[in-house]
């Protein structure tokens, strides 16, 4: 028995069925009770009698006139009856009570039998009228049940045939406002999230197919073309080439390894973190950037997350800044993070797109300066990660870009055993600038590096070109 349509009936009858039961069983008791009654009534007989005979009392007759030595007495027929609509003559037992004469065999049977009969009736009868209740309540729940489980139907139909090649198609919704109604609304909104996801994703795989192709094209280009002419080749200059889109490879492996990191776990484990000490860090290792932070500004979350946001829109915006950065902390219910530029900005039908994961603007679009667009994709997840937002707008006194993340401040929730630490946390250290050693200490930061080249592939002596 699958079909909750007919667990529904069953169970309505099955209910309908034992309350109608108890009821009738309760009117069949008064009734055998009220027939018994009416019997014994009905055959009550009154007699005078002496020492010799007794005399039966009629009604609308004259009695004789007693003696000294008369008693009076009375005899009835009481029958014991049966509730099983099919019992027979003789198969009912009675008493007949009284001290008078006892009345013919043959009349006290027909009287019981005539009451059995009458009992009989009655409760074939109920019988027939209970039933007939319990099979309408039977139908209308078997019809309701349908009716109301038609349209799950549908929508289990339509959830059946919509796969990965047809993620467009939706369940009907019905007109009413009901469960049933909110449930298809809220089966759609589940399939438009999982139709985003799986376009996201499509999307995601395929940018990230081309954003490795090029540097693979171009390192594999690079040692072909010095192995076919090694006796012309600055093996010195090819080398360092190739280490670059070495690097550069590394570096986008692991912002999509980070990504997925993401995308996949949840903000399970989280410390106090003082997001002043973070900023000041992360600042000290950049030389023109003003800093404005309140002092202790506590947010729950991980350290290593938060510091990577800030360093993803500190790395946005002196790649972008003409001569100042500026980053501004404040406190509050929410923690306010500010990171400001003075470079050309981004224009406002754009400032939701640069979050998009391998986004970059036309004018960055170089290797040089463009990077793989997905620092602020980054940023924007870990922000969200920790229940918080990062947006683009107008910066105030600047002509550039202001990016705003609000992280809330609270209580974090307890963290967890340091045996129960996930695989891949030190990733987040590395990322970072530092590992952080098992007992929570934070080394010093590390000096600002120098200054970078780029190195041309091209063969013979060439010096680096500064970037």
């Amino acid at each position: 028995m699958k079909s909750l349509q007919v667990k529904v009936t069953v169970l309505a009858t099955v209910i309908t069925a034992v309350l109608i039961g108890l009821a009738g069983t309760l009117m069949l008791t008064a009734q055998r009770r009220q027939i018994a009654d009416q019997t014994a009534d009905s055959s009550r007989v009154h007699y005078m009698c002496s020492s010799q005979n007794c005399v039966e009392l009629r009604a609308q007759t004259t009695a004789p006139t007693p003696s000294a030595l008369v008693r009076y007495a009375s005899t009835e027929v009481r029958p014991e009856l049966s509730m099983w609509p099919f019992t027979g003559l003789g198969e009912t037992p009675y008493q007949v009570i009284g001290r008078g004469p006892h009345p013919d065999e043959e009349l006290t049977l027909t009287v019981v039998y005539q009451a059995q009969q009458q009992l009989n009736n009655a409760t074939l009868v109920l019988f027939g009228v209970l039933a007939s209740i319990t099979a309408l309540v039977s139908v209308t729940v078997l019809a309701a049940a349908s009716r109301v489980l038609r349209p799950v139907e549908a929508m289990r139909a339509e959830v059946a045939e919509i796969n990965e090649h047809n993620l467009t198609r939706r369940v009907p919704v019905p007109s009413s406002d009901n469960e049933i109604a909110r449930l298809g609304k809220t089966l759609n909104e589940t399939l438009d999230r999982m139709h985003r996801a799986v376009e996201d994703t499509r999307r995601f795989v395929g940018d990230a197919s081309h954003e490795l192709r090029s540097p693979l094209a171009a390192l594999r280009a690079e040692l072909e073309i010095a192995l076919s002419h090694p006796h012309l080749a600055d093996w010195t200059t090819v080398v360092k080439a190739a280490l670059e889109d070495a690097e550069r490879l590394q570096e986008l492996t692991t912002d999509l390894l980070l990504l997925a990191r993401l995308d996949a776990d949840a903000l399970d484990r989280q410390d106090t973190v003082d997001l002043t000490a973070v900023v000041r860090r992360e600042v000290s290792r950049r030389g023109t950037v003003t800093l404005e932070a309140d002092d202790h500004v506590l947010v729950p979350g991980r350290q290593a997350q938060l510091s990577r946001l800030l360093g993803n829109l500190l790395d946005n915006a002196e790649r972008h800044a003409g001569t100042a950065v500026v980053v501004r902390l404040r406190g509050g219910p929410s923690a306010t993070l500010e990171v400001i530029d003075d470079g050309p900005g981004i224009p406002e039908a754009d400032r939701e797109r640069v979050f998009d994961r391998f986004t970059r603007l036309d004018e960055a679009r170089t290797r040089a300066a463009g990077g793989a667009g997905l620092g602020l994709a980054i940023a924007r997840r870990i922000a969200t990660r920790h229940h918080g937002t990062l947006e683009a707008t107008d910066a105030e006194g600047f002509r550039g870009i202001r990016f705003v993340a609000t992280i809330p401040t609270g209580v974090p929730l307890p963290r967890k055993a340091a045996a129960q630490q996930r695989a891949g946390d030190e990733v987040w250290q590395f990322l970072n600038g530092s590992i952080v050693p098992t007992h929570g200490h934070i080394p010093e930061p590390r000096p600002a590096p120098g200054q970078e080249l780029e190195w041309e592939l091209i063969f013979g002596e060439h010096p680096p070109v500064p970037r």
